[in-house]
């Protein structure tokens, strides 16, 4: 029988700190979280007050190098002139390296056939997000106008149903269980069940206030069966399908008159969806005992029908979407050089609190041994945040300083200067870790002389063209999607021809990367793409 005993061995094991954990989290917050995070802790840390407007603005801006001028390895200017004002220099910058190493992998799923519809459907004809841009003075800010939620929307028009109390609860259920889609992903039997919950919860409180409870008891599947379909006849039609099928069916039966081409179009969704997804228009035909012209008409219906209504009012949440780029990349109009700043404008400006420190420093000998403690807790969390705030701007204006140096052509000329590009490339150029690079690039946007960029599009693979230059994937895969765009629609591309059209242009690129590439994009295999 083995004997069980205890053994010391010596162990070395590199952990995070509390405060490098908080710096990592912050570097890897874009600016409206980041907003709602410093708010957050202003709120809960009264050693912290924000600074008023009336201070001095410190600029966050760094000036890109010429090209050449960037020795891969060197650090950059981290100038004094740029400390943020909020930390005033009172205490040192926390070190947080040691991060392991990761690298950013791009999701190459295949589209499914919902994808294929709700992307290549005529979005000319099909109902969309407004793209009004209120004028409202926030700085840098795209704004989609501010309008009722696709939730408010329909409760609004349940109102106008005739339901018991009951039903209506069912009703308030099912849109409260909506994506933002409009969709219903949810098992009918789970939103049944919760119904019946806030249904026995309502009969109490009118028995504890003595009122009557007509109307109110509990429903079934057939019931959320039936209210379900009320809900789809609601506008936008078709909220609250289950598949893209119900969705589109749904969109036509609400018509209050169908000519015979939306006649044919609801029969064509109802008996052959199936070919119609794979665009089998001969065994449509034949199914439908219907003539070509016919059935061409009903496909034009079909392909007015919005897949996914709930992105034509706005969506749940979403009362003031916004995108707030994390950087501004300027052309200085006297040097020509390149500006980039950190777009802080909308963050608080914080400090530690004097009123505090000077009740610490006073009361030390009055206050309670707990107290003195909590206070001390406070001040140093107070000074990490703080800390962590201002390492967090010399990295991120560091990692976007290099990729403006490495993409120089790009903010000079537009898309067509982009160059391949890794997160190695960057990590070399800044000396932080990879890991470092890509949490600066998660979910951050840059404004440009050419719009606004998520930062991950600067990314990208090299090609070797048949000269020995290096071009950026990006650039293959735009001129696979302007080929595709020109194509006629009853003679497709086949991903062969689409190689032969790129090795035409110089790029020699196989028939399997251009699939690939395709893919990528959510384009469909050239069958799909055909014409009736």
């Amino acid at each position: 029988m083995p004997k069980l005993k205890l053994t010391l061995a010596p162990k070395l094991q590199q952990t995070l700190t509390p405060q490098q954990i908080q710096y990592l989290k912050l570097l890897q917050l874009p600016t409206l979280q980041l907003e709602q995070y410093v708010k957050q802790e202003l709120e809960e840390n009264p050693m912290l007050e924000e600074i008023s407007d009336d201070l001095e603005q410190l600029s966050w801006t760094e000036r890109v190098p010429e090209p050449d001028a960037l020795v891969p390895g060197a650090e950059y200017d981290e100038r004094s002139s740029s400390a943020s004002k909020a930390g005033e220099g009172d205490y040192e910058q926390v070190a947080l390296r040691g991060e392991d190493d990761e690298q950013y992998s791009p999701d190459t799923d295949r589209e499914t056939m919902f994808d294929y519809f709700a992307e290549h459907w005529r979005e000319s004809d099909s109902p969309r997000r407004g793209d009004d841009d209120d004028d409202d003075g926030e700085p840098f800010i795209q704004r989609i106008r501010d309008v009722p939620t696709l939730e408010d929307e329909l409760l609004e028009q349940v109102q106008f149903l005739n339901l018991t109390p009951a039903e209506r609860i069912l009703a308030e259920q099912i849109i409260g269980s909506l994506e933002h889609d409009g969709y219903l992903r949810r098992p009918l039997k789970e939103v049944v069940a919760e119904a019946n919950e806030r249904i026995a919860e309502a009969i109490f409180e009118r028995a504890q206030r003595g009122e009557p409870t007509d109307g109110l008891t509990q429903v079934r599947l057939s019931d959320a069966e039936r209210v379900l379909k009320h809900i789809q006849m609601l506008e936008p039609y078709g909220c609250g399908s289950r598949n893209l099928q119900e969705c589109l069916i749904a969109q036509l039966r609400a018509l209050p008159e169908r000519n015979k081409h939306e006649e044919l179009a609801l029969r064509v969704l109802t008996d052959a969806f199936d070919d119609l997804a794979e665009k089998h228009y001969p065994d449509i035909a034949a199914k439908l005992k219907v003539g070509e012209d016919d059935l061409r008409h009903a496909v034009e219906v079909i392909r007015r029908l919005n897949p996914k209504p709930g992105y034509g009012e706005q969506s749940f949440g979403d009362a003031a979407l916004t995108i707030v780029p994390d950087f501004i990349v300027e052309r200085d109009e006297e040097t020509g050089d390149l500006l980039v700043s950190l777009n802080d404008s909308l963050l608080p400006r914080l400090r530690l609190s004097v009123a505090y420190q000077q009740l610490r420093r006073q009361a030390q000998k009055s206050l309670n041994r707990e107290t003195r403690q909590w206070l001390h807790r406070k001040q140093e969390d107070a000074k990490f945040l703080l800390a962590a705030l201002q390492q967090r701007k010399v990295t991120m204006l560091k990692v976007m300083t290099a990729i403006a140096h490495l993409q120089r052509r790009f903010f000079e000329e537009g898309p067509s200067g982009l160059r391949p590009l890794i997160y190695k490339d960057v990590a070399d150029a800044t000396g932080l870790d990879i890991s470092t690079v890509c949490r600066v690039v998660s979910g951050k946007y840059v404004q440009t002389d050419y719009g606004i960029f998520e930062l991950r599009y600067f990314f990208s693979e090299a090609l070797l063209t048949d000269d020995g230059e290096e071009v950026s994937t990006r650039v293959i895969k735009d001129l696979i999607r302007k080929l595709i765009e020109e194509e006629p629609k009853n003679n497709p591309l086949s991903d062969d021809r689409i190689s032969k059209e790129l090795k035409k242009r110089g790029y020699n690129v196989a028939r399997r990367t251009v699939a690939k590439y395709r893919e990528q994009m959510k384009i469909p295999i050239a069958r799909l793409r055909r014409g009736l």
